[in-house]
């Protein structure tokens, strides 16, 4: 055990137990443990050890799973069925559903898991057979007609030639009069190949 402070050499320390917070995409945090000792006189908090990093790992991970079922049910809630899925993503049947139990669910079950509930359109790529220019566009008109729906001064705009195809949208500051248009800092035009 620690006597002096590893900075000043003092021994007016304490160790201290606490808690620190590890974020676990689209799921609950992870709470890890870990010792400080803290010096009254230099004021230096310095970290001393903490749960071993297997055991963190595996909280982490027992998370991301427990998250799957959750990310899976707001897919379906999108319109997108376990078995569609399944047919999609070249999965075999009742995979999705044993996910949902929590039995098989691996790291690539996660991470598939997450885009998808991220992007529920990826569906709808996979069921074209992946074609780049289709992904673009479906996706793309996905996300704007997703932030049409949350504001109204939102207008969409498609430019199709033989030069290049753009697509993106604007808000404007006066809806009613649209006199000043401004491009939105969330999702600005994009020129794009389609």
């Amino acid at each position: 055990m620690i006597t002096k402070c590893p900075v000043c050499d003092s021994e007016n320390i304490e160790i201290k137990k606490d808690f620190r917070t590890l974020i676990v995409p689209l799921a609950e945090p992870v709470q890890q443990e870990i010792s400080v000792c803290h010096c009254n006189d230099c004021m230096s908090d310095i970290l001393l050890d903490s749960e071993s990093k297997k055991v963190v790992q595996s909280r982490i991970l027992e998370r991301a799973k427990e998250s799957v079922p959750t990310l899976l049910k707001k897919v379906n809630e999108c319109g997108y069925s376990d078995s569609r899925l399944e047919r999609a993503l070249g999965l075999a049947p009742h995979t999705i559903n044993r996910w949902k139990q929590g039995t098989q669910v691996s790291a690539a079950a996660i991470a598939l898991s997450r885009f998808v509930s991220i992007l529920p359109e990826l569906t709808l790529v996979a069921e074209a057979g992946f074609d780049e220019s289709y992904a673009r566009a479906a996706i793309l008109k996905k996300t704007v007609d997703k932030i049409k729906a949350v504001d109204s001064s939102v207008r969409s705009f498609y430019l199709n030639t033989d030069v290049f195809k753009a697509a993106g949208i604007v808000a404007f500051n006066n809806a009613a009069s649209n006199e000043k248009a401004e491009l939105s800092s969330f999702a600005q035009p994009a020129l794009m190949e389609v």
